[in-house]
């Protein structure tokens, strides 16, 4: 199917100026400057934007795309963006042309980025795509940050000529079930915009608290660093029923030392590369052991490529706190 791509700049600003230029170039209404609703033929469903409280702004689409549509934001510095995918299907964004994935179908639905970086989305044709963006100031991330680590540290963090702040991750369990609760409302409920507001505070703190158990890596990155550490993720990601690549072959495809490319991988994805791969193999095991498409957990452990069943069942017990065969449904 041929893409149609709207080509038009914008860039997000915690009021709504940059929404109605989105909605004057796609042929949208946009009600009270605030919702959003694209033409039928185009879209069903509705986006919302919000401005939450001095420095803090969040931006809810809830929408079943019926064409291929490609909404590009420019780069313009000056806010950072945390993004949650709750959709059905993929969705792709693309980084300066280079495609990743997010959302349900895919592991990562959380990153967290700022506006400078350029970036589109590609949402999928035919499905719910849900998703929350939080449009947070630097100032009001820096002063709530402060106590997350040493004076000298988050200075160093917050300093734009030494750090890039960006990190892609799962959405964590919190966030999620917040998130899920807001999917289940309907936006024309006339307590949706307190439920919306309420829902990006707790994201906001969320992300603080979550932000101050990272290990405080300082470097400063280039697009073209972002996108190689992030194809590296998405290729281990596609690779979960192999073994484990080589940190030497990951580094040579990222074109980076090893010792640099493991340091930018803990820093955007926050674990070394083979602690990601085998969390996300076991997350993979737990999809198909929930699936009804194996009959025992040995049959998921071999299918993941482990030769010793028990031994997938002790880490996937130490992991998630439960014996992986309660998981196994009947086909």
């Amino acid at each position: 199917m041929e893409l149609t791509r709207k080509e038009f700049l914008y860039h997000y600003t915690l009021t709504p100026e940059w929404l109605q230029k989105i909605s004057q170039n796609l042929g949208a209404a946009l009600i009270d400057g605030k919702m959003m609703r694209m033409p039928q033929q185009l879209a069903d469903g509705a986006a919302v934007f919000l401005e939450v409280m001095p420095g803090l702004s969040v931006f809810l689409l809830d929408m079943h795309f019926h064409k291929p549509i490609a909404i590009t934001r420019v780069p313009k510095s000056g806010l950072y963006m945390a993004y949650y995918d709750l959709g059905e299907e993929i969705t792709t964004h693309l980084l300066n042309g280079t495609p990743h994935k997010a959302g349900y179908s895919s592991k990562l639905g959380m990153a967290f980025m700022d506006s400078g970086i350029p970036g589109s989305i590609l949402p999928p044709v035919g499905a719910r795509s849900y998703s929350l963006r939080l449009l947070i100031a630097k100032d009001l991330l820096h002063q709530l940050a402060a106590q997350n680590h040493t004076p000298k540290v988050h200075e160093a963090l917050f300093d734009e000529s030494k750090n890039t702040l960006y990190f892609y991750s799962h959405i964590d369990s919190r966030s999620k079930i917040l998130l899920n609760r807001l999917k289940d409302k309907n936006v024309e409920d006339p307590s949706f915009e307190f439920h919306l507001k309420y829902t990006a505070l707790f994201l906001l703190g969320y992300l603080v608290e979550r932000a101050s158990r990272f290990d405080p890596i300082i470097n400063k990155l280039s697009e073209q660093e972002i996108l190689a550490i992030k194809a590296s993720a998405d290729e281990l990601m596609n690779g979960l029923l192999s073994e484990f690549p080589s940190i030497q072959t990951l580094a040579n495809t990222a074109g980076m030392s090893v010792s640099k490319y493991k340091l930018l991988f803990k820093k955007l994805l926050k674990d070394s590369p083979k602690q990601f791969f085998l969390k996300e193999k076991l997350l993979l095991g737990k999809e198909l052991l929930e699936s009804g498409h194996f009959e025992s957990v040995s049959q998921v452990a071999y299918e993941l490529g482990y030769s010793k069943p028990g031994y997938f069942a002790e880490v996937f017990k130490k992991t998630f706190g439960i014996n992986p065969g309660t998981l196994i449904q009947s086909p």
